[in-house]
C-alpha cells in the first residue's frame, strides 16, 4: 500500500565534498526489510552493501521526541527538515545500547502516523524508561533456537543521494569512501553507537567514511 510522505523543501549537503561512489549499481534489499512504497530514505543513511548479491539494507533509525503520557506505546519520532525516520510496520525496535534480548520480548511496531512534520508510531509493546532523546534502532533475530535480539548489521557504506521506494526494484549509490571528505552527523538520522568507532569519527565498519560534528 503506498504511504504518501511529507514533502521537504529545500537542499542541503549531507558531505563536506564529493565522495567516492561504489561502482556497479545496488538494488534495496526489499525481500529481507521491510519498506512501503513512496517512502523517502535520505542521504547518508547508514547501509549495508553486498558486493556479491549487489543489494542494499538499511540501518533504520529515529530519535525520540515524546513518549505519549497516556499510552506510553505511542512514540513520536523527530522529523527534520531534510527527513524523516523510515521504520516500517513489522519492524522490531529497542533502545539503542539494549543488549540482547529475548526476540518474543521485542517491540514490534503495530501502526505509523504521519501527518505534516508528525511522526508517531504505535508499538506492541511499551519499551521501559524510553524517553525523549533515546534513539531508536531496528533490530533482527539472530536465528538461534532461543532466538534473541541484534543489529541488523554494520553498516559498510552511506547513501550518497535520497532514495525514493518504488514498488519493485528500487536502485541505490552508496560511498564506501569519503576520502579526503566527511559526512556531516548532524545532518543525517542518528547513527547509533554501536556504528561508530571507539573516536566516533568514523565508521566501525568502514574506517573510509569519516563523520563530522560540524553543523
Amino acid at each position: 500500500m503506498k504511504r504518501k510522505t511529507a514533502s521537504f523543501t529545500g537542499t542541503r549537503p549531507v558531505f563536506t565534498g564529493s565522495v567516492a561512489i561504489v561502482q556497479g549499481g545496488f538494488n534495496l534489499d526489499k525481500a529481507n526489510q521491510n519498506f512501503a512504497v513512496g517512502d523517502i530514505i535520505p542521504a547518508g543513511t547508514l547501509a549495508i552493501m553486498d558486493e556479491t548479491t549487489r543489494l542494499v539494507q538499511i540501518v533504520k533509525s529515529a530519535k525520540v521526541s515524546e513518549v505519549d503520557a497516556d499510552d506510553n506505546k505511542k512514540v513520536l519520532l523527530v522529523v527534520d527538515e531534510f527527513y524523516e525516520p523510515t521504520f516500517a510496520v513489522g519492524d522490531l525496535v529497542l533502545k539503542d545500547g539494549t543488549g540482547a534480548t529475548a526476540i518474543e520480548s521485542v517491540p514490534s511496531i503495530t501502526k505509523i502516523e504521519r501527518e505534516g512534520n508528525v511522526c508517531a508510531i504505535f508499538l506492541s509493546a511499551a519499551i521501559s524508561g524510553l524517553a525523549k532523546g533515546d534513539v531508536l534502532v531496528e533490530v533482527v533475530s539472530d536465528g538461534q533456537s532461543s532466538a534473541k535480539s541484534k543489529e541488523r548489521g554494520k553498516a559498510n557504506c552511506v547513501l550518497i543521494a535520497d532514495i525514493d521506494v518504488k514498488e519493485f526494484e528500487t536502485s541505490v549509490d552508496v560511498s564506501a569512501d569519503t576520502m579526503q571528505y566527511a559526512m556531516y552527523e548532524h545532518r543525517v538520522p542518528p547513527i547509533p553507537a554501536g556504528q561508530k568507532d571507539s573516536t566516533g569519527r568514523f565508521l566501525a565498519a568502514n574506517p573510509h567514511v569519516k563523520l563530522t560534528q560540524s553543523y
